[in-house]
């Protein structure tokens, strides 16, 4: 049997929300300049209850509460105006590189595409959320010694591909350094 590792992040990509797992490839746009250490996927883990008789220790019942949604944050240090209109509510004039903000918040819903550095064997890990709300802060000041940093929290949403019954939260693909897929069929 094949193992696998993840780590260390060569791109992130985003493209608009689907809610079937689908996305042309020429959708994808990179987001640039990563801020290092930014990047954190938070698996939520929900809550059990187990229900006992009274008069012994067998688990009768065990009733398991969701937690919330899992979570996404990215530090972005270049503020590309195509992301910039996906995150803020905002008019961009390129005539004079003039961005302006409207008053209120935007939830952008993106699909984003983490692809990691070759590690093991020279495999990396293609990682694809393709349902996301995302809200846009900043993170550090503006000052004489510090880069404005755009953060992302995104909230990861399900999907559901044509004819399954079940919901889906992201895929991870497994594929060679060069991109080429990796065929784990056991041999016989």
């Amino acid at each position: 049997m094949s193992t696998f590792v993840v780590g260390g992040i060569e791109k992130i990509e985003y493209a608009p929300a689907s809610l079937t797992g689908v996305i042309l490839p020429a959708a994808w746009k990179p987001m640039p300049n990563i801020a290092v250490g930014s990047v954190k996927m938070t698996k939520n883990i929900g809550s059990k209850t187990s229900i006992k008789q009274e008069d012994g220790n067998k688990t009768f019942l065990n009733v398991f509460q969701p937690a919330d949604g899992d979570t996404l944050t990215i530090g972005l240090l270049e503020q590309n105006p195509d992301l910039v209109k996906e995150l803020f509510d905002v008019d961009f004039t390129a005539a004079t590189t003039t961005t302006e903000y409207y008053a209120g918040e935007k939830i952008a819903h993106l699909a984003i595409r983490i692809t990691t550095v070759p590690m093991k064997d020279s495999r990396k890990c293609i990682i694809t959320i393709y349902n996301n709300d995302v809200q846009t802060g900043y993170d550090n000041n503006i000052t004489s010694d510090a880069v404005e940093q755009l953060a992302l929290t995104a909230n990861i949403g399900s999907y559901r591909k044509a004819g399954d019954i079940k919901d889906k939260v992201y895929t991870k693909q497994f594929v060679n350094a060069d991109g080429t897929v990796i065929d784990s069929t056991p041999a016989g």
